[in-house]
């Protein structure tokens, strides 16, 4: 499958991705503060989001990721992601990027290419076991919870990054989703 081919077919299956590859797992309130708490799960890439996208490389396959979004006062939120099954010494890349109309991006994503820090930006060195880290948001946590539009992306850290190719994306999922 050339280049063009497998854009148009992952701009296809981002946009149908988005309103599912990952999963909640739980959402509670806690009663001493009132505060909201979500977590979510996001599965090893697959091809879940469509033929062509599995993941292809040498990272081995049971690594996971879990986001958690917690509510902070002053419509602040904590983003917390943890990976899980990672190795060891190895630079994982990990953030955001906002939903966008394809015919708008340069590479005929549906989503901007340029990851998105004012909602999540981070990097977690491997431990050959599980690593979180977390980002602190000027987003409310129901923002970042029902109206936020993005994708959270894990990049393979043994290869290039890619913003275009899905391959080499260990999860992808909606944000916070």
């Amino acid at each position: 499958m050339n280049t063009m081919e497998r854009m148009r077919r992952a701009v296809v299956i981002m946009s149908v991705m988005f309103l599912g590859a990952a999963t909640m797992t739980s959402c509670s309130k806690d009663d001493d503060d009132d505060k909201m708490s979500t977590t979510f799960e996001y599965a090893f890439n697959t091809g879940q989001v469509g033929a062509g996208t599995e993941y292809s490389g040498s990272h081995p396959t049971n690594y996971f990721a879990t986001m958690q979004v917690e509510e902070l006062d002053d419509d602040r939120s904590r983003i917390s992601v943890t990976l899980n099954n990672t190795v060891d010494g190895q630079t994982y890349m990990l953030h955001a990027h906002d939903a966008a109309d394809a015919s708008t991006t340069p590479n005929g994503t549906p989503y901007n290419e340029t990851p998105n820090a004012a909602i999540f930006v981070q990097m977690a060195q491997g431990n050959g076991g599980t690593v979180t880290v977390s980002q602190e948001v000027d987003f409310s946590y129901d923002y970042i919870t029902t109206a936020y539009s993005g994708f959270f992306v894990s990049h393979d850290p043994t290869q290039p990054i890619s913003t275009v190719d899905l391959t080499t994306y260990l999860v992808v999922g909606g944000f916070a989703r």
